[in-house]
C-alpha cells in the first residue's frame, strides 16, 4: 500500500459490533407471526406447497453445481462463452476452482492495515488521492453516460435494483477501465489483503457502474399490497446470494447522509451459519422466492419451516427482534467523499444506497 496515494478510514467506535456468538437459525426471523406472511403459512395448499417445493428444487440445483465451480470466480466476460476459446477458457477456470488449484499468497507488509481492518469488521474503506481519483473519473465517464442514457428510458419511480446498474464487459467495452481499477486495487493494497482472506491469489472478476438517485423506488415498495405496511428499521439488510467473495465500491461522487451510503452491520462477517442455512438462503434469492411480492410470498409461505430461509430477510425482520437489534447497534453508514473505496465481505451483513436527496455514482467491483 503506498500510504502517500491510499489512507484508512477506521469504523466510528460508538459502533456496538455484532455478537460474534450468535448463530444463524431459520427462527431468527419468524415468519409464523409477520402479518405479511403468517396467513398464507397457515393457509397453503397442498398443491401450492407442492408447486413451492419444485421450484425450490429446481434452483437448488445449478446452485449445487455453481457452488462446486466457484461461479464467482469466473471473469464475467467468460461466463457465457461466445467462442470456442471462451468455452475452453470457461472449463478450465471451472476446473481449476473445484480443484482448489489457486496459489496461496503471502500478505504483503504494506498491505497488512487493511486486512487487520477487514479482518475485524468484515468491512474497511480506503481513501484514494485526488490524482487517482480523476483517472478513474476520466476512464469511466463513457460508462456512465450509457447508464444514464438507459435510465433516462425508464420511467421515474419504476426502476428495479438491476436498471440501476450496468456490466462492463471487457470484450466489448475495452480493458481500460478494468486496467485502471486493477491498477487502484493492487496499488491500494485491497488485491494483498484480499487474498489473505479469501486464503488464495484474489483477482478483480467484475465491474458494474450503479447511479442512484431520489427516484428510485426498488427499496421503498417492499410489500406493496399492504396498505398500513413500513419500511422496518432493517429494510433491504442482506447478505449476497454468492459463493463468498469480496466486493470493492468506488464512490465517484461525494456521499452524504442522505445521498446513500453505503451501510455494513460491523462484525457480521462472523455470523455463524450451517453451509446447508446457507445454501437455502442463496437459492430463494435465486429462484424469486425471496421476493416481498404477494405471489412470492404465497410461495415461500408455503415451503416446510426449515427452508423458509432468505439472504435478502431484512425486509422481513420485525423492529423488536433480536437480529434487527443487532444490526441496529452495529451499523456503519458509511459516509464519504468522491474517492472513497468502500471493501466488504458479502457475507456480511449490508446494504446498498437508498437515496433521499441528490444522486450517487459509484462502481462496483467483485473480488474473487
Amino acid at each position: 500500500m503506498n500510504s502517500d496515494n491510499f489512507a484508512i478510514t477506521d469504523s466510528p467506535a460508538d459502533i456496538t459490533p455484532f455478537d460474534p456468538t450468535l448463530k444463524w437459525s431459520p427462527d431468527l426471523v419468524d415468519y409464523s407471526r409477520h402479518p405479511a406472511y403468517r396467513g398464507e403459512i397457515a393457509g397453503a395448499s397442498a398443491g401450492l406447497k407442492g408447486k413451492a417445493l419444485l421450484q425450490f428444487t429446481k434452483s437448488m440445483l445449478p446452485l449445487l453445481v455453481k457452488r462446486a465451480i466457484r461461479y464467482e470466480m469466473i471473469p464475467v466476460e467468460i461466463r457465457s462463452p461466445k467462442t470456442a476459446g471462451d468455452f475452453i477458457k470457461l472449463l478450465g477456470a471451472a476446473g481449476r476452482n473445484a480443484l482448489g488449484l489457486h496459489a496461496k499468497m503471502p500478505l504483503d507488509s504494506a498491505a497488512q492495515p487493511v486486512f487487520d481492518v477487514l479482518d475485524r469488521d468484515g468491512c474497511c474503506v480506503v481513501k484514494m488521492d485526488e490524482h487517482s481519483y480523476e483517472g478513474l473519473h476520466s476512464i469511466s465517464r463513457v460508462h456512465f453516460a450509457r447508464l444514464e442514457e438507459r435510465r433516462a428510458a425508464t420511467a421515474k419511480g419504476d426502476r428495479d435494483f438491476d436498471e440501476s446498474r450496468s456490466n462492463v464487459d471487457a470484450r466489448e467495452h475495452g480493458n481500460d477501465l478494468y486496467d485502471e481499477l486493477n491498477r487502484l486495487l493492487e496499488e491500494s493494497g485491497i488485491l494483498a489483503a484480499a487474498s489473505r482472506y479469501l486464503g488464495r491469489k484474489a483477482r478483480l472478476i467484475d465491474v458494474n457502474p450503479q447511479i442512484n438517485d431520489a427516484s428510485d423506488s426498488f427499496w421503498r415498495t417492499i410489500f406493496p399490497d399492504l396498505e398500513d405496511a413500513k419500511l422496518p428499521a432493517s429494510a433491504y439488510y442482506h447478505r449476497d446470494a454468492s459463493g463468498g467473495d469480496l466486493k470493492a465500491i468506488f464512490y465517484m461522487t461525494d456521499v452524504g447522509p442522505e445521498n446513500g451510503p453505503f451501510s455494513y452491520v460491523v462484525g457480521s462477517n462472523k455470523l455463524s451459519m450451517s453451509r446447508l442455512d446457507d445454501l437455502i438462503a442463496e437459492a430463494n434469492d435465486h429462484n424469486g422466492l425471496s421476493s416481498t411480492n404477494p405471489d412470492a410470498r404465497r410461495r415461500f409461505a408455503a415451503l416446510p419451516a426449515k427452508l423458509r430461509q432468505k439472504g435478502a430477510f431484512g425486509n422481513d425482520l420485525e423492529d423488536d427482534a433480536q437480529l434487527a437489534e443487532q444490526i441496529r447497534k452495529g451499523v456503519w453508514s458509511i459516509t464519504g467523499p468522491k474517492g472513497s473505496i468502500v471493501l466488504f465481505d458479502t457475507k456480511g451483513v449490508h446494504r446498498g444506497g437508498m437515496v433521499v436527496e441528490g444522486h450517487r455514482y459509484v462502481i462496483t467491483t467483485v473480488i474473487g
